[in-house]
């Protein structure tokens, strides 16, 4: 179960991070912005620090200022995570809040994820929180973190069956661009519990489809994900056979949703997805744990209501 290399040449787009998936990993922010236009592109943004020497709680917390929250019902016909099947039929409930913060873009996701069969699957309540700032004239940084509780013992990202922990979370560093286009970044990620380094990387872009359709709110939102997870206990805390599990692999997942905003009060999506791993299929690795498929395609719809 080594990494082998990955083929570049995948050519479907993955859904948006910004709503269809359950965290903000890929899309820049869009609150909290210093102008920028007229900097040199190596120059440093100093605008959280202006806020910061402000002593302005309303500034410091944009308690004023225009925020964007939500609440949003999705359906997977497969609950993928990390390019691996870990739900069969999933719903996905989830409250999230993004606003300026400290000079830059603070958020904030609650989601429950909820595969349908609970005798195999294991469900997840999932907080992730985070800080993104455009750092530069063309990058951003996001720093952030989760905590993740699942209703059964799991390993890697979610797979039931044998050993695990009910308790995990991850911190993380990353970076976007918001090219036209493109959209890209790379994210570095680090789970204590299994001991797990990810580094991630792709591309997410947006596309409004006014011009094509003349339909206000419409829209293609798109994601490309390579990942690498390596991961010292791949199975939390529990040992095999006296030693922990050490596991490596590489995934791609990728979606593509169109999306339609009405009247900035509600918005629905209607996608589909395709990712795969190289881990291993069906019962491998230490105690024969059931894997999964090696590739998995799904559907995906949602609604949420805007504040």
């Amino acid at each position: 179960m080594k990494l082998f290399p990955i083929l570049l040449s995948a050519l479907v787009i993955a859904a948006s991070a910004g709503f269809a998936r359950i965290n903000g990993f890929g899309s820049t922010p869009e609150y909290g912005l210093a102008d920028m236009s007229q900097s040199d592109w190596y120059e440093i943004n100093p605008y959280t620090w202006d806020t910061f020497t402000s002593f302005d709680a309303d500034v410091i917390f944009g308690l004023k200022d225009k925020r964007l929250t939500f609440m949003q019902i999705e359906f997977y016909s497969t609950g993928v995570l990390e390019g691996r099947k870990v739900g069969g039929e999933t719903l996905v409930a989830s409250f999230q809040d993004r606003g300026p913060f400290f000079g830059g873009e603070g958020y904030m996701d609650l989601c429950y994820f909820a595969p349908v069969n609970i005798s195999k699957y294991a469900q997840q309540a999932n907080f992730y929180g985070g800080w993104k700032y455009n750092l530069t004239k063309h990058v951003d940084i996001d720093l952030g973190g989760s905590i993740i509780y699942t209703t059964k013992k799991v390993i890697g990202p979610g797979i039931a069956g044998y050993g695990g922990d009910s308790w995990h979370g991850d911190v993380y560093v990353g970076f976007t661009a918001n090219i036209p286009w493109l959209a890209p970044f790379i994210y570095f990620d680090y789970d204590p519990t299994y001991d797990a380094k990810k580094i991630l990387g792709g591309f997410a872009p947006r596309l409004d489809l006014y011009e094509w359709t003349k339909i206000r709110g419409l829209s293609l939102e798109s994601q490309l994900t390579f990942g690498y997870v390596k991961a010292n206990r791949f199975s939390g805390h529990q040992k095999i056979d006296g030693h922990y599990w050490s596991n490596d692999y590489g995934y791609i997942q990728t979606e593509l949703n169109l999306v339609y905003t009405f009247n900035n009060a509600w918005r629905t999506f209607i996608g589909v997805g395709w990712a795969c791993h190289n881990d291993g299929k069906g019962k491998v690795g230490q105690g024969g744990v059931d894997m999964g498929p090696d590739q998995s395609v799904w559907g995906a719809c949602g609604v949420a209501l805007l504040f």
